[in-house]
């Protein structure tokens, strides 16, 4: 089509489709053109629209999906990218986003995902971060917050807990580091955390 003159854009495309009652929705686009043998996954498709100048980050992508009815959320966006071979963890996902300039940091992760519907809580970022094999103890955790300019201590990070609904008391945030192998002890978390009452309370142990 291209080539004689009547369409040049998978954006032209896909309206010209509309048009004509062929397809309707950028999921029987995808489908189609896994048929003729064009493209078989999103990351060819991302691709395949940067190319002709439909879209260039995932972000517009998510939002042409919405706009089409594909997906509408990150959950559903990241399940579909599962599916279709594109990336398989969250660690993925935010790698990905970063490179197409999507989002930047874990804390940036998290507000998308609250925006969308995908998680609310850190409780529910650290749960969904096991499941799809990114982290599994609350010290990973924090190691990869620091990483991504999230928190720096377990200071910011209990208080960023408290924030989003996780922990709300040293007496919780004991029996949560227990349950996920960071310490176990109290001595040790009045030793890890750099707060004025821990000295005091360690003076009186």
């Amino acid at each position: 089509m291209q080539t004689v003159g009547l369409i040049h854009t998978l954006e032209q495309c896909l309206n010209r489709m509309q048009t004509v009652g062929l397809i309707h929705t950028l999921e029987q686009c995808l489908n189609r053109m896994q048929t003729v043998g064009l493209i078989h996954t999103l990351e060819q498709c991302l691709n395949r629209m940067q190319t002709v100048g439909l879209i260039h980050t995932l972000e517009q992508c998510l939002n042409r999906m919405q706009t089409v009815g594909l997906i509408h959320t990150l959950e559903q966006c990241l399940n579909r990218m599962q599916t279709v071979g594109l990336i398989h963890t969250l660690e993925q996902c935010l790698n990905r986003m970063q490179t197409v300039g999507l989002i930047h940091t874990l804390e940036q992760c998290l507000n998308r995902m609250q925006t969308v519907g995908l998680i609310h809580t850190l409780e529910q970022c650290l749960n969904r971060m096991q499941t799809v094999g990114l982290i599994h103890t609350l010290e990973q955790c924090l190691n990869r917050m620091k990483t991504v300019g999230l928190i720096h201590t377990l200071e910011q990070c209990l208080n960023r807990m408290q924030t989003v609904g996780l922990i709300h008391t040293l007496e919780q945030c004991l029996n949560r580091m227990q349950t996920v192998g960071l310490i176990h002890t109290l001595e040790q978390c009045l030793n890890r955390i750099s707060h004025p009452a821990a000295h005091i309370i360690l003076d009186f142990l």
